[in-house]
């Protein structure tokens, strides 16, 4: 029978319970810029925009295994934009800078518009559905 690797044999080792209330009022002050918060549900247009492309451009670090200054260092800027880019906070960028940054990475921006009652079905389907 094999012998179980030493890693598989060690517990986990938790926070105490001070480190933990720590983690907690860190993440809950509002003013904390290490979380991403989100989209909000009622965002316009333009904010679903350019969080997808914030987005899109966390992928593109994670799946390049790039650290944040790395990142940084590839679209040449600095690391506080950066880090409004990979926490999501919209609101500091304007989408003419996003589409420059993913052009800087090699990315290529589709834009896809649909219509109340159109979700779906793209313009050539209805075409070649059309009677005429």
């Amino acid at each position: 029978m094999a012998k179980k690797s030493k890693s598989l044999n060690k517990k986990p080792i938790f926070p105490n319970e001070v480190e933990i209330e720590r983690i907690t009022k860190h993440f809950s002050d509002p003013n904390c810029k290490d979380i991403n918060i989100g989209l909000n549900p009622n965002a316009n247009e333009l904010d679903k925009a350019k969080y997808n492309i914030c987005q899109s451009i966390s992928r593109y670090k994670r799946r390049n295994k790039l650290t944040p200054s790395e990142l940084a260092k590839k679209i040449r800027i600095n690391q506080e934009k950066t880090d409004d880019i990979l926490f999501g906070r919209i609101s500091n960028l304007n989408f003419e800078e996003l589409v420059s940054y993913t052009e800087k990475l090699k990315g290529h921006l589709e834009i896809k518009i649909n219509y109340d009652g159109e979700l779906g079905q793209s313009a050539k389907q209805k075409d070649s559905t059309r009677a005429w």
